[in-house]
């Protein structure tokens, strides 16, 4: 939507429209509120309420949103809430205040669009979804690629045996972060702050998507479907929390869904560029690769139906909470589905990032352009998912 198109869309949305608030307007909730005003403009939805304690103005990718069609902030939902109905809250906020702002939306009756990852601990899980079971309202996890329908075209594959039997499931993914990265929140690289536990970590933060994915592909989605989980944390920025990370995921007392073994996975922030990360399942017939971030399915071997390959449509997370208002559909990321990564963010927790030698990090850039790049990280990653072994296991030369 150009800012002519948003200019007055406010008077656009009819008074039936879903009321909607968005709940931390910065940083990537700018992209939240700037779907609302879409939607507004579609007359299908009214944004009614922001929740920032920096009122400033919003700005996505360069671009001033225009003030006059953004409701006033308040600086806490509860300050929203006891002044305004609203029937949908999109919580865009730090990870370590989820929890709480969540279950305010639930007890005010309205549904929850919850960004990634939707709470740090299983209590918080717990907690959260005893709110979500007294509320007329229920919590959608913003996952983006669990809207994707190539992430379903794919399930539906490996239920079906195209892939035959599954001998392996994985993620794995490679970008590069710089210190300016770090230094946009407090909270950014930390694993606690003001008691408070944030865990943003590769794994547990940038990478969920793929955690997610890999959880869902392996039927692993419950708390009972994971068992144990090794973890390997390394830094090479000075954080707090890990850049770098390698997971070994165990079937759970309640099976491993599609197969028996471990799900792998590896991430870094720390890798010479830009890779897309994708998520791997293996077969005795061929192996499928979902590159969520495009809703694209690669296949090899004699891999079937024909129509797997290719890039697939998604649907917008949002768009499907509001649908869910309607017809009362089950919306396509429940926050019950999140609990067996919940669990592996609990072994996360309790692993402690090890700081990588200065001899294996090589620095492009300076001052918060620079950025660090890991030796061999980029080959690590993938050779984790190959092979089945840890960072440490596979000798990867800075472990």
């Amino acid at each position: 939507m150009t800012d002519a198109e948003a200019a007055g869309s406010a008077r656009r949305a009819g008074p039936s429209a879903p009321r909607v608030a968005v709940v931390g307007c910065h940083g990537y909730g700018a992209r939240h509120v700037h779907a609302v005003l879409r939607l507004q403009q579609l007359g299908r939805a009214r944004l009614v309420g922001l929740v920032d304690p920096r009122v400033a103005p919003v700005v996505l990718d360069g671009r001033v949103l225009p003030t006059e069609d953004l409701p006033r902030f308040h600086p806490t939902l509860e300050d929203l809430v006891a002044e305004l109905e609203v029937d949908v809250v999109v919580v865009a906020s730090p990870l370590q205040h989820h929890a709480e702002q969540a279950a305010t939306a639930l007890a005010a009756g309205a549904d929850v669009l919850l960004e990634k990852p939707p709470v740090t601990s299983r209590s918080e899980l717990r907690a959260l979804l005893a709110a979500e079971s007294r509320s007329p309202g229920v919590v959608q996890v913003g996952f983006q690629a669990l809207g994707s329908s190539a992430l379903t075209a794919l399930e539906g594959a490996v239920a079906a045996g195209a892939l035959g039997e599954v001998t392996a499931v994985g993620a794995h993914g490679s970008w590069t972060r710089d210190r300016a990265y770090y230094q946009r929140a407090r909270w950014a690289g930390r694993r606690h702050l003001d008691g408070r536990v944030v865990l943003d970590g590769s794994a547990t933060n940038p990478f969920a998507h793929a955690l997610a994915d890999a959880l869902r592909l392996s039927g692993r989605t419950a708390a009972d479907g994971v068992g144990a989980v090794d973890v390997e944390l390394y830094r090479a920025h000075d954080i707090e929390a890990d850049d770098t990370s390698s997971l070994r995921i165990g079937p759970g007392p309640a099976g491993g869904g599609i197969f028996g073994g471990d799900v792998m996975a590896a991430f870094t922030l720390a890798g010479p560029r830009e890779d897309e990360p994708v998520v791997v399942v293996r077969g005795s017939r061929g192996a499928a690769h979902l590159f969520y971030a495009s809703d694209r399915v690669e296949v090899e071997g004699d891999v079937r139906p024909d129509g797997l390959a290719g890039v697939h449509p998604r649907r917008d997370l949002l768009e499907d909470l509001l649908a869910r208002r309607q017809d009362g559909r089950r919306v396509l990321s429940p926050l019950a589905s999140t609990a067996g990564l919940v669990e592996v963010m609990e072994a996360v927790g309790l692993a402690q990032p090890r700081s990588v030698a200065d001899e294996h990090v090589r620095w492009v850039g300076r001052g918060a352009a620079g950025r660090p790049v890991l030796e061999g990280v980029d080959r690590a990653v993938r050779e984790v998912v190959r092979t089945g072994r840890l960072f440490s296991e596979g000798g990867a030369p800075w472990t």
